[in-house]
């Protein structure tokens, strides 16, 4: 009786293109899996750059950290010192999607709100820094992913954010809560500034 001493030519190229299939199928889900994971990483230190701003507000008579200490003037400190004692570590502050390895993955909204009860000529976020200024805290996104500064909505774009979780960005709002949302929905909704998806958080 003759034994097979092994596969021939066409069963190894059918098993080659087998896994070729199989890895071509199963690379893109790890690669989304491993993104989800730093999609949740990165929410969770946008909630924690939240509870910071949080706590500053407790300690600094109800404002907000969320540009300069001085509105409209001759800052002498930025959001990102006064927010720095409140935060527990320095990696709190650089997602891991951010291709580069330092500095801060997030930064504050200093978008024209368009709220009628904002009575100021500036417009800017940062220019109200008082929380009570703001009606709808739970609808008012504040940090995001951006390329290191602030962000802001202007002449019918966003400026600066930076999508890279997933097609989208994690926005957190006054409230302190924090949201992934789709960069579509930001670019669909941006032009109904105050009233959009986006800024309400919903």
């Amino acid at each position: 009786m003759k034994y097979r001493a092994g596969f021939t030519l066409i069963e190894l190229l059918v098993v080659i293109a087998i896994i070729a299939i199989l890895a071509a199928i199963l690379f893109p889900v790890f690669a989304r899996a491993r993104e989800k994971a730093r999609q949740t990483s990165c929410l969770s230190n946008l909630k924690q750059i939240a509870l910071a701003d949080a706590m500053y507000q407790s300690d600094y008579d109800e404002c907000t950290a969320s540009y300069s200490d001085v509105p409209g003037g001759q800052a002498t400190a930025t959001y990102r010192e006064m927010l720095q004692p409140y935060l527990r570590n320095e990696q709190i502050v650089l997602c891991a999607s951010d291709s580069r390895d330092s500095g801060w993955s997030y930064g504050p909204n200093i978008s024209d709100t368009g709220l009628p009860n904002l009575a100021n000529s500036h417009g800017y976020l940062y220019a109200f820094r008082k929380i009570a200024t703001f009606q709808r805290p739970a609808e008012t996104a504040i940090f995001a992913d951006t390329a290191g500064s602030y962000w802001r909505y202007s002449g019918g774009d966003i400026q600066n954010m930076r999508f890279r979780h997933n097609d989208g960005a994690n926005v957190s709002y006054l409230d302190g809560h924090a949201k992934w949302i789709s960069e579509g929905a930001v670019r669909s909704e941006v032009g109904k500034w105050p009233d959009s998806v986006f800024l309400r958080g919903r």
